[in-house]
């Protein structure tokens, strides 16, 4: 594990020595952070700028030649100032419209044990009262994540729940989700790669509950 971790952190350092190297004649921009990212961050020409190397090196390096590139990514992994940019640490084409951040706490076994990243896409489930006669109902699809951390508890450490910061479209989508927090089980399910395979049906009941509405 740890030789794995060397090994990336030398990479990493190669491609940070490659990119603000002075060697050859500059043929071509690549895009660089402007100082320190975090995972989660949304990237916009305020935390990227541009630096032009040799063509041969711009093309090794496998990055983001325009700051336009990533109009509306959110990074995936830290990024240290002046670093390449590279495509694997980057979510290029989400939303650039405004959203709202709300955090809840969440089991980790409705959370896919927690093996979300910041930036990933998640539909959000709500399942009210309990047994047959249970409803569940969507409460936002493609949501993004902005953050996950394990809840604490105490000095003993996690309470093996999670901590989940999501980016909300609406506020009609927030009040349910403030609601649902409180009164209801949820479920976190990702949609990263789901494409366009929406539902028809934003909520479902157990076989008693739709017997009692004559369905």
């Amino acid at each position: 594990m740890i030789v794995g971790a060397l090994l990336v952190s030398t990479a990493a350092l190669a491609a940070f020595l490659i990119v603000t190297g002075a060697g050859g004649t500059p043929q071509q921009s690549i895009v660089i952070s402007r100082r320190p990212l975090v995972a989660g961050e949304r990237l916009d020409n305020t935390t990227l700028a541009t630096k032009t190397v040799e063509r041969k090196t711009a093309n090794s390096l496998h990055g983001f030649t325009s700051v336009d590139e990533l109009a509306g990514a959110v990074a995936l992994a830290p990024i240290g100032e002046g670093e390449l940019v590279q495509r694997s640490a980057v979510l290029a084409g989400g939303p650039a419209a405004p959203t709202r951040e709300f955090s809840f706490p969440i089991d980790r076994d409705r959370a896919l044990n927690g093996d979300l990243r910041p930036g990933e896409r998640v539909d959000v489930l709500a399942t009210y009262g309990s047994g047959s006669d249970a409803m569940t109902t969507v409460l936002a699809r493609d949501a993004s994540v902005i953050r996950i951390a394990d809840q604490k508890s105490g000095a003993l450490g996690s309470s093996g729940k999670l901590i989940i910061t999501l980016a909300l479209a609406s506020a009609d989508q927030l009040l349910d989700a403030a609601h649902a927090a409180q009164v209801a089980s949820i479920t976190v399910v990702r949609s990263t790669l789901a494409g366009n395979t929406i539902g028809t049906r934003s909520s479902t009941t157990g076989p008693l509950a739709r017997a009692s509405a004559g369905r």
